[in-house]
């Protein structure tokens, strides 16, 4: 199943039809909703689309009631759409994505009866290329012209490409943000109340799509055990309120949480929300301090965006330990690009405008230039990401400046960098389009959980160091045991046969060991034909495998200090067979039947490669960190041997980089992030598979210019300055593009 309610015909029962609500009328006023007489559904195909494709739009209904129709344009507006009578009962109207087309969620909305009094509706919509949103904090507008003030913000965001809001912060302690019955308003004015209808109408008429948060009412003091159900009824007040309006498409769980058991409670606002409208869509925004729960959320079929929260700032409070790098954001958006891939969900890479600490400018929550800049940079090369949102321009930015106009000389800065950041997003997604083949691998343990600090930030920064692009793949348990705090026990099927049909190549950093789950899903996945390097010191045993079969190695029981490593059967340039390790200190294994395609001093092996039922276990002794630090083009030789895709070496990058790279028609582009203080100067070497003439064109996307026209796949040589990028794109010269 699809992100649900993009992917199904969506209906409405008339037994939600019969709840008071309004719609977009034709003279912009609004007017409750009548009860049913029937039910309306409406579907839209396909769901993701590209520039050229016809969207098929088809509506039925159960009574002889003509159905109208309408749809919101990102950036444009709302616009009516002409149905065609096919059949009894039945209407369609097809949409075509010309290439002009502004990027964004289109929302289809159907009903019964007049404009102004509808006596049904329904939704549907499809993503055209990126979601670009922003938490909206409701109470930061002018008291006095609420709605000139949110016209103002929202063109603001479309200056720098902007096409989604999130509305939060409805309900306060204090306020309430729309003509609640439910919560005590008596602290809310008029003006107050009127927000939320304010802002849809201005999203309406600006072609912005909104999803509105749900909290539980802060008003009033109510147990904690009654949130859950306080926050399922303040959503059926607002849809009551506002669910007509073409620009509301559906709701988001304002609670945020980490661990696994989160995905209960988001399972449980999902399904409400489907409850009431199927056409709605849902949202959440997880914590990304456990890597599990990204697979658990994956797997929440009524759950259609998931927004990854690096916490990068936020990571700088002082009664925080963590501190996070700028470039843990594509870590943690590339763990929402790798979970969404079972359920095809929308996944939105987080970043974080404001500051804590020394981050602070002026003592307001508002943070430098290259604090957002970088992580825009870093999001952007998430790859196959489907957009971002910032946390956030409208508080934290926009009311900023308004609020404080003494410091707007230091916060201009901070602003501009939102504009430029968008622009260098929007570029380099053209090199982070595609997922790649090889995918770090993150499997089901509870006591494994540390790893994820421990091992797998140091194995995504050893990838970086080589300039390897790689996809972070998160554990998806069968829908069947997706249901915490039970322990799941089997394979997912679906992961396996997507894994065997995409050829992915999975890497298992310093991983000891396998629960069944996972352990059945290597065993099938590597008999099945797949391919796992495995790096130590740890090498993964398993509930259902012989690691001795799987792998051809036996551990010894002893350990070794090695000072240099070998490659073997042709393995290293002709410039180099053997490379220092310094000292490290290893288990010592052997051969149990694996090829040795590298050895240690002492004769051991350091690099094996064993065949198992049709695919093939690849075991490194050294940690990746440590491959990456002595040995990168070892490893870069065994990816080739392997047939891992690839198309270029990018060489020169360290741990504080980012990089991504796609195929073109005629080469690929590439995109390198430079997180640190001084330039760095990068080697890009195109792989021989990737160009069949002898001459090569190398394009500045950026610059708009060619830098170089090569021959023979010779190298090309940059530089990438400070807390920059470069992004270049090389074309077999005279292929044309």
């Amino acid at each position: 199943m699809k992100f649900a309610s993009l992917m199904v015909s969506v209906t409405l029962v008339a037994a939600f039809l019969s709840m008071p609500g309004q719609t977009y009328a034709r003279n912009g006023s609004y007017t409750v909703m009548q009860r049913s007489t029937g039910a309306i559904t409406i579907s839209a195909t396909p769901t993701r689309v590209s520039s050229g494709d016809t969207v098929k739009i088809t509506v039925e209904v159960n009574e002889n009631m003509t159905p109208h129709a309408e749809i919101l344009i990102p950036d444009k507006g709302v616009t009516s759409v002409t149905l065609t009578h096919v059949r009894e009962h039945t209407y369609s109207s097809r949409f075509v994505v010309s290439r002009k087309a502004p990027q964004g969620l289109y929302a289809v909305q159907t009903w019964l009866g007049r404009a102004g009094k509808p006596a049904a509706v329904a939704k549907a919509s499809f993503l055209y290329r990126k979601l670009i949103g922003d938490f909206c904090i409701m109470g930061v507008f002018n008291l006095e012209n609420p709605e000139a003030d949110m016209n103002n913000y929202i063109r603001q965001m479309k200056d720098f490409g902007a096409n989604f809001i999130i509305a939060t912060s409805i309900i306060t302690s204090h306020k309430v943000y729309y003509k609640s019955k439910i919560c005590d308003t008596a602290g809310s004015s008029a003006a107050d109340q009127s927000y939320i209808s304010d802002l849809l109408t201005c999203a309406d008429k600006n072609g912005i799509p909104v999803m509105l948060s749900a909290s539980w009412d802060m008003t009033r003091d109510i147990p904690n055990t009654d949130y859950t159900k306080s926050t399922l009824g303040i959503i059926k007040e607002l849809y009551k309120l506002y669910g007509s309006h073409p620009s509301l498409v559906g709701f988001y769980v304002e609670q945020e949480g980490s661990g696994i058991y989160y995905a209960p409670l988001v399972r449980r606002f999902c399904r409400y929300v489907k409850k009431i409208n199927p056409g709605l869509l849902t949202a959440c925004a997880p914590y990304m301090d456990n890597a599990l729960l990204a697979g658990y959320l994956s797997d929440i079929r009524s759950l259609d965006i998931i927004i990854y929260q690096g916490m990068t700032m936020a990571s700088y409070r002082r009664d925080n330990r963590l501190k996070f790098p700028l470039r843990r954001v594509k870590d943690f958006g590339s763990l929402a690009a790798g979970a969404k891939q079972l359920q095809n969900k929308i996944a939105l890479t987080h970043v974080e405008t404001f500051g804590y600490g020394v981050n602070r400018i002026n003592g307001l929550y508002i943070t430098g230039y290259n604090n957002i800049y970088q992580q825009i940079l870093s999001a952007a090369t998430v790859p196959g990401n489907d957009g971002i949102t910032m946390w956030n321009y409208n508080d934290i930015i926009y009311n900023t400046l308004r609020e404080y106009p003494q410091y707007r000389k230091q916060l201009l800065p901070s602003r501009q960098a939102v504009f430029d950041g968008m622009k260098a997003f929007e570029l380099i997604g053209k090199a982070s389009k595609d997922r790649n083949q090889l995918a770090v691998y993150y499997p089901y343990t509870d006591w494994q959980e540390y790893r994820w600090e421990r091992h797998y930030y140091s194995a995504l920064d050893a990838f970086r160091m080589m300039g390897i692009p790689v996809d972070v793949l998160p554990y998806a348990p069968p829908h069947s045991e997706s249901y915490p705090p039970y322990w799941p026990f089997h394979a997912n099927r679906h992961v396996l046969e997507r894994l065997l049909k995409e050829k992915e190549v999975l890497v298992l950093p310093s991983v000891s060991g396998f629960q069944a789950t996972d352990s059945q899903l290597m065993k099938h996945f590597l008999r099945g034909g797949g391919t796992i390097i495995a790096f130590g010191p740890r090498i993964p045993m398993g509930r259902t495998y012989d690691r001795t079969s799987v792998f051809g190695i036996e551990k010894t029981g002893k350990r070794a200090t090695h000072i240099s490593i070998t490659g073997e059967n042709g393995l290293g340039s002709a410039q180099s067979h053997e490379w220092s390790l310094g000292r490290v200190a290893l288990p010592v294994w052997k051969s149990a039947g694996a090829d040795v395609l590298a050895k240690f001093e002492d004769g051991s092996p350091a690099i094996t490669m064993n065949k198992y039922g049709k695919g093939t276990a690849v075991a490194f002794m050294t940690d990746l960190k440590t491959a990456a630090r002595r040995f990168p083009d070892l490893v870069r030789d065994v990816l080739n041997r392997l047939g891992v895709q690839r198309y270029v070496d990018i060489i020169g990058t360290n741990e504080n980089c980012d990089v991504a790279v796609s195929k073109t028609r005629d080469g690929f582009i590439a995109a390198v992030v430079n997180h640190n203080a001084k330039a760095l100067h990068v080697t890009l070497r195109p792989l021989a598979a990737v160009s069949h003439r002898t001459s090569q064109e190398w394009i500045d996307v950026v610059a708009h210019k060619e830098i170089a026209r090569l021959k023979d796949n010779q190298p090309l040589k940059i530089e990438v300055k400070p807390l920059s990028y470069r992004l270049i794109e090389m074309n077999e010269a005279g292929a044309g593009r």
